[in-house]
């Protein structure tokens, strides 16, 4: 009985289903290269893994700040940016008051206030996928606290309007804005916004350019914000490896990073152009390292790309994604196996 609201609680779904293909997770496809795995071994195997990692990440910190921009106490480092958005849910505001988000978009806004059982100020997004000023007032007029905004938004690749953005911080709301993907886009970031205000934070994750694997999420904000968030976070969260991968692959990999990122951006317009020519699909605009199309059938051709050995994200299950797929970048051979395998099964409609 002690846990029977976890009876109907919906957790984060992930896509799981064995492929030759994978395009579905908006993962890095590319490995990183072998003479900087031997630096990363040649200090993992100098960690004292039976003593515990620093506490306060502090060599990780500088590294990371200068990666962005910003000082050593505008961070707060989270066990992927996943832990970061439910401290913020946990300690952001009263737990009576709603946390404010547009749908669709990440799930996990939701999953972690379910969690803590904290109402929620849910708002759509119009037909295009954008944020409108009178949908995000009625979202104001339940009072949230604390707002969400993915930008790029996951899984539909667009961008936000950054005024519409301000404008829910200058209502009196903890506004964080979600940059996991901003590596992929030519926008303006939140970054300076963040160190500039109490109630602007922008949340950054090092899942999406190669190192998904280590965990490791960054919260940026003004130096006072990012100290009282930093008390509430779990002790020794940053393990020695994630610390010590961390500062060398964001020191002595960073060109590296930035090719693959070059390389996936060009391969993001190439796949969109091949797919625009396709018969009886949409194709919506991105900032990611992925795109979204509406199909006749999504559950059918999901089922079919599986079928051809190729897995992209069904994403028909949300709210407005009726015959949506996500489909994220990945390695040219693997971009142009799904471009035929959607080919084909196009033609089978």
């Amino acid at each position: 009985m002690f846990l029977d609201r976890l009876k109907t609680f919906k957790s984060y779904k992930t896509e799981t289903t064995p492929c030759r293909v994978k395009l579905s997770s908006n993962e890095n496809p590319y490995q990183l290269p072998q003479w900087l795995k031997e630096k990363i071994a040649q200090r993992v195997k100098e960690i004292p893994l039976n003593r515990y990692p620093d506490p306060t990440s502090a060599r990780l910190k500088e590294v990371i700040a200068d990666f962005y921009g910003v000082k050593p106490e505008n961070l707060v480092l989270g066990n992927g940016s996943d832990e970061l958005i439910h401290l913020l849910i946990t300690v952001v505001g009263n737990l009576d008051k709603p946390v404010m988000y547009p749908v669709p978009t990440f799930p996990m806004y939701q999953v972690s206030a379910d969690i803590l059982g904290r109402p929620k100020a849910e708002f759509p997004l119009d037909e295009n996928f954008q944020l409108k000023k009178e949908f995000i007032d009625r979202a104001l007029e339940k009072e949230p606290q604390l707002a969400f905004f993915a930008s790029p938004n996951n899984p539909t690749g667009n961008s936000f309007d950054r005024q519409l953005i301000l404008y829910t911080a200058r209502n009196n709301v903890f506004t964080a804005v979600d940059e996991a993907y901003i590596d992929f886009s030519d926008r303006e970031d939140f970054v300076k916004e963040a160190v500039g205000n109490e109630n602007i934070v922008v949340l950054r994750t090092m899942s999406k350019i190669g190192l998904a694997g280590i965990r490791l999420g960054v919260l940026i904000a003004d130096p006072e914000t990012a100290s009282l968030l930093d008390r509430a976070r779990p002790p020794f969260n940053i393990t020695y490896p994630t610390q010590v991968i961390g500062e060398v692959v964001l020191t002595e990999g960073r060109e590296e990073i930035k090719k693959q990122v070059n390389v996936l951006i060009s391969e993001r317009k190439r796949v969109m152009e091949e797919v625009k020519n396709i018969g009886g699909i949409r194709v919506y605009p991105s900032d990611a390292n992925f795109f979204l199309i509406k199909v006749p059938d999504g559950e059918k051709v999901h089922r079919l790309l599986i079928e051809e050995g190729v897995l992209v994200r069904n994403m028909s299950h949300l709210p407005g994604m009726e015959n949506c797929l996500r489909v994220s970048i990945g390695k040219p051979e693997e971009n142009d196996a799904f471009i035929e395998a959607l080919k084909k099964v196009m033609g089978r409609l």
